[in-house]
């Protein structure tokens, strides 16, 4: 099945010459530096599933087939919607009535066009997976037919630079849903508690445990979907406090990294205008996953000392002054992010 939902995180390893004190050499005294840019919400057989030897789309089998709602097969794709249209409108560039099987979105809308944005959050996800049948996609994607696209990446910058290293093509996200939860599970490993998070921002489930009400919270009060942390930045249009998410006082991998004497920096994509009260129009709050920690609140040192705006990521790289660990994430429109990004962009900006 090759919905779109997961993160596309691209891992760089700058090696230098070095040995030991014995005079041999081991393979990881080699790294010097170990760069993490993180995309968004491309699967991996959405884009490589093509790509020469990988384990992609031909090994699909009977996760092709789809079912709606009430289980019943789907005989043809129903259409693909642009669900960045309210209410969502059928894609006039995609035909209708495709079969049930991927299909190649290039020819349709162009990888530096925009199309609709499948539906990737904690419980439709669940909903999509359908206890490992994969077979729920199209019916809880929210745009059709569209889900079962894909790109040919092999010739794309990416899939040039997989072609020269390596390509992980059993490379899973870490937690059903969107982006705020699998940052967290990049940083922290962790779904946060939030017991006191108001109702209205709490999912609902009936007795039989489906979804009744959809919300940013769990009903037993841990952070599923997409929430906004009580530290600048965030949102302006949230007056109520109430709705924020109070610092986070779980461990990172930024504590462990500091703890142990490597240095690291997270450089985000419009960072510092964000901070300044002017953020990009498509900045995205919760793809910053320190600011909800304690550690990196408002008024730390932490926080001016690592988290950073990309601009600082390509000075600090020319200038030979990066950290050993950075983490890198691509302001909104080179982050890839189907409807509001285009792949090509976000691509050729790595």
């Amino acid at each position: 099945m090759i919905a779109r939902l997961a993160g596309l995180a691209l891992l760089v390893l700058l090696a230098a010459s070095r040995t030991t004190g014995e005079g041999t050499e081991r393979p990881l005294d080699r790294l010097k530096h170990i760069i993490v840019i993180y995309q968004e919400n491309w699967s991996f057989d959405s884009l490589f599933g093509k790509f020469p030897g990988a384990d992609g789309l031909a090994k699909a089998g009977a996760t092709v087939s789809q079912v709606d709602k009430e289980g019943r097969p789907y005989t043809t794709l129903p259409p693909s919607l642009d669900n960045t249209k309210r209410p969502p409108v059928p894609d006039a560039r995609i035909p209708a009535s495709l079969p049930v099987a991927p299909f190649d979105l290039a020819p349709y809308v162009p990888a530096n066009q925009t199309a609709g944005n499948p539906i990737h959050r904690f419980y439709q996800q669940q909903y999509q997976i359908n206890g490992g049948k994969m077979d729920g996609f199209v019916a809880w994607g929210g745009v059709g037919g569209l889900v079962m696209s894909y790109y040919d990446a092999t010739p794309l910058p990416l899939g040039r630079l997989a072609q020269e290293y390596v390509l992980a093509d059993n490379f899973f996200h870490a937690a059903f849903g969107g982006s705020l939860l699998n940052h967290l599970w990049l940083v922290c490993a962790c779904t946060p508690a939030w017991p006191e998070a108001p109702a209205d921002l709490r999912a609902e489930l009936d007795a039989s445990g489906r979804l009744v009400k959809d919300g940013d919270v769990s009903p037993d009060g841990y952070i599923i979907n997409t929430a906004f942390t009580v530290n600048t930045p965030h949102p302006a249009q949230i007056s109520d406090p109430r709705h924020l998410v109070p610092s986070l006082t779980l461990p990172t991998i930024g504590d462990r990294l500091s703890a142990a004497g490597v240095s690291w920096a997270w450089y985000a994509g419009g960072w510092n205008d964000a901070l300044a009260g002017r953020p990009h129009r498509i900045f995205q709050y919760h793809h910053q996953p320190f600011a909800y920690f304690a550690t990196y609140a408002d008024g730390t040192a932490a926080k001016g000392r690592h988290l950073k705006d990309e601009e600082d990521f390509l000075r600090d790289l020319r200038d030979g002054r990066l950290p050993a660990v950075a983490f890198v994430k691509p302001l909104g429109p080179d982050n890839e992010h189907p409807g509001y990004a285009d792949l090509l962009s976000g691509q050729e900006h790595i």
